[in-house]
């Protein structure tokens, strides 16, 4: 078992402090130590572990706390597909970017991650020794993490219930009257 951790693991109040937490699943080595190369590398962002199995992810998820996984598809013990619901069903505002090169090939996996909670996806190069290719992957997850990250710490802290359709039988609801103060009287 590979694992990797960073920075502090309790879990924070704010997310507004610090680096975003990247989680890092993948079985390749060289993936895992590319990408957590990549995000190291940013002053906005930290690797907070690096791991080989999307069960070794679940079993990790609250030590760990990320605030984004970059989850391969196809691992050992546990494929990115099967462990996508779990680590949400631990931890429901966690973005979860897949990556694989199944994702170029096979649109049907890749949709299938987005109706299971998947934030986006992003094709990996078939090959790394590709230097236009790793690029271009090295860009886009930097950013796509970036920006979901982003995204996740504009949230409000306290989600507001959503609004319920008015009925027309239901008679309409007045709003509250709401006390002013006075205006200072003119002399």
């Amino acid at each position: 078992m590979s694992v990797a951790f960073a920075g502090n693991s309790t879990m924070s109040p704010s997310r507004e402090a610090g680096p975003l937490r990247v989680m890092v699943v993948d079985d390749s080595v060289v993936i895992r130590g590319l990408i957590s190369r990549w995000i190291g590398a940013e002053h906005d962002m930290e690797v907070a572990a690096s791991l080989r199995t999307g069960l070794e992810a679940v079993n990790q998820l609250e030590r760990i706390n990320p605030d984004v996984a970059v989850l391969d598809i196809e691992m050992p013990e546990l494929d990115g597909i099967s462990a996508l619901p779990q680590l949400l069903a631990k931890k429901r505002d966690l973005v979860i970017i897949m990556a694989s090169t199944l994702t170029r090939r096979n649109a049907e996996i890749s949709f299938k991650a987005l109706s299971l909670g998947a934030a986006d996806y992003i094709p990996k190069p078939e090959s790394t020794r590709e230097t236009s290719a790793a690029d271009i992957f090295h860009h886009d997850l930097i950013q796509k993490i970036r920006h979901l990250g982003a995204r996740l710490r504009r949230k409000p802290a306290v989600a507001s219930p959503p609004l319920a359709p008015a009925s027309p039988a239901a008679p309409l609801a007045r709003a509250p009257v709401v006390a002013r103060p006075a205006a200072p009287a003119l002399a």
